[in-house]
C-alpha cells in the first residue's frame, strides 16, 4: 500500500464525507433563486456551544414599500450522504392533528378575533395567523391523512438488515430542532409601530442520498412505498426544546420537485398577502367567526 492516498483514493474518501452534498445542494438551491450560505453557525439553545447547519437558503419572496412588509422563504438544511434507506412507519392522524400549526412559521401580528356581548362588554379568541391566513388549506403536510410516527435506518447487520432506531433522533432530529430554534430566535420581530413587519416561513430539511420509504401501519399485508420526501413530527421537551417540532425528509434527487410542489404555494400565498392584501395581514383583530 502506497503511503500516499491516490487521487481516485482522496476523491472517494471525501465523497463519502459528505462535504461535496453539501456544496451541490447549496449549488441546486441557488438555481431555484435562493441566497445560500453553507456551514452556517449557531449557538446550540440548550448548551450554549457553537454548532454548524449544512445549508442556509434564504429567498424574500415579496416586498411593498407603502405597508412596509415583507415575505421571506428559509431553508435550513442538513445533508446526510448515506447509502441507507430511511424507512417511516405511518399511522392515520387524530382530531388534534389538523389543528397544530408550524412553529417554524412566523407572521407580522398576533390575531385575535373579537366579538361584541354587548352592555360595553366583548370577548376574543386568538387564532394563528397560520389559520386565520389560509396557510393550512394548501400546507403540503396538512393535506395529507396520515403521519409518520416513527422512523428507523436500515442497516447491514452480519449477513442480514437490521433496523436501527438507536442514537438516530439524538444524531438527526434533534440537531434540527436545536438550528430551527435558534434561528426562530433571529427572526425580526416588529416592537414599534413603525418597524418593518415579515411573513417568514422556515423548512427544516434533511435531505439524503439514501432511499425513503414509508410503511402504512394499517395496512394488513404492508410493504415499503418509495416517497420523495416524508414530513416527520416529534414532540421535544429537552432543556429549551419545548413543543412540536416537524422535520422534512427529502431525496436529493426530488429537492427541486419538493421546492417547486411543497413550498411554491406557500411562498405564492405569502406573496399574494404582501401585494395584494397587506391591510387584511396587518389587522391584528376581527369579527369573531363563529
Amino acid at each position: 500500500m502506497s503511503a500516499n492516498p491516490t487521487n481516485d483514493e482522496i476523491m472517494d474518501a471525501i465523497g463519502q464525507s459528505g462535504y461535496l452534498l453539501e456544496q451541490h445542494i447549496g449549488t441546486q438551491l441557488e438555481a431555484l433563486d435562493f441566497h445560500i450560505r453553507t456551514n452556517v453557525a449557531f449557538e446550540d439553545p440548550d448548551e450554549g456551544k457553537s454548532r454548524e447547519i449544512d445549508v442556509s437558503a434564504i429567498k424574500r419572496v415579496a416586498n411593498n414599500e407603502a405597508a412596509k412588509v415583507s415575505a421571506f422563504v428559509e431553508l435550513v438544511v442538513e445533508c446526510k450522504n448515506s447509502t441507507n434507506p430511511l424507512v417511516f412507519i405511518t399511522r392515520p392522524k387524530n382530531a388534534s392533528d389538523p389543528r397544530t400549526a408550524p412553529r417554524e412559521f412566523r407572521f407580522p401580528s398576533v390575531y385575535k378575533m373579537t366579538k361584541d356581548l354587548g352592555g360595553g362588554r366583548s370577548t376574543f379568541r386568538e387564532i394563528n395567523g397560520f389559520f386565520h391566513l389560509g396557510f393550512d388549506k394548501i400546507h403540503y403536510r396538512h393535506q395529507l391523512p396520515a403521519k409518520a410516527v416513527q422512523f428507523c435506518r436500515i442497516d447491514r447487520k452480519g449477513s442480514g438488515w437490521h433496523a436501527n432506531h438507536g442514537g438516530l433522533y439524538d444524531a438527526i432530529f434533534y440537531p434540527m430542532a436545536k438550528a430551527v430554534s435558534a434561528r426562530l430566535a433571529d427572526v425580526p420581530r416588529n416592537s414599534s409601530p413603525g418597524d418593518w413587519k415579515y411573513v417568514w416561513l422556515i423548512f427544516p430539511l434533511i435531505v439524503t442520498t439514501g432511499d425513503l420509504l414509508v410503511v402504512d401501519s394499517t395496512d394488513p399485508n404492508p410493504v415499503p412505498v418509495p416517497q420523495d420526501w416524508v414530513g416527520f413530527s416529534r414532540d421535544l421537551k429537552s432543556g429549551k426544546l419545548t413543543g412540536i417540532y416537524a422535520v422534512d425528509f427529502v431525496r436529493r434527487d426530488g429537492l427541486e420537485k419538493f421546492v417547486h410542489e411543497c413550498i411554491d404555494p406557500l411562498a405564492d400565498l405569502a406573496k399574494e398577502l404582501v401585494e395584494e392584501k397587506a391591510d387584511f395581514l396587518l389587522r391584528a383583530e376581527h369579527p369573531w367567526e363563529d
